[in-house]
């Protein structure tokens, strides 16, 4: 282990993976210019909204703790019913510094909701269970739907 060649590849190999480790971070907070009605329309055409209904700003309040006026724009539908779990929230935030608290609120929201059916709707957390939460750059999803894939591969596309 003595050998210079051993320790020159180490090297070579620690630089490399500093390397891929700093650009992949790097292209996950890259900021999109993709307008947020583009965005809208591609992931409300990903996913089937008949069990949702639109949200205003007080329900976004009251089920997230989160004012639209806040970020550049926010799309939020909502199960029509007590017994729904799909649910389609998208954020542009204004800044990447809002993800943490957009994550956060996220994520309390999916945890209540998995609490609320805990026990006893159990397709409601099989639904809940394969969620996708994705913060990326300013755009911040979130979806509870039959299929939240194509809901996903929406957004990565458009992003």
């Amino acid at each position: 282990m003595t050998d210079p060649r051993f320790w020159k590849f180490i090297k070579w190999l620690l630089i490399i993976v500093l390397a891929v480790f700093l650009i992949s971070g790097r292209l996950s907070n890259r900021i999109s210019i993709t307008d947020f009605s583009t965005m809208a329309k591609a992931v409300t055409e990903a996913t089937d909204l008949t069990p949702m209904q639109e949200a205003d700003n007080q329900m976004l309040k009251r089920l997230y703790g989160l004012d639209s006026s806040l970020y550049d724009g926010v799309l939020l539908y909502y199960p029509t019913t007590n017994m729904g779990a799909e649910e389609l929230l998208l954020v542009k935030m204004a800044d990447t510094s809002q993800a943490a608290e957009v994550q956060a609120a996220m994520e309390n929201r999916l945890a209540t909701q998995k609490k609320s059916f805990d026990g006893y709707g159990a397709e409601q957390t099989a639904m809940l269970e394969k969620s996708i939460l994705k913060v990326r750059g300013n755009y911040a999803l979130f979806i509870s739907a039959e299929d939240p894939v194509k809901v996903r591969q929406a957004f990565d596309r458009n992003y």
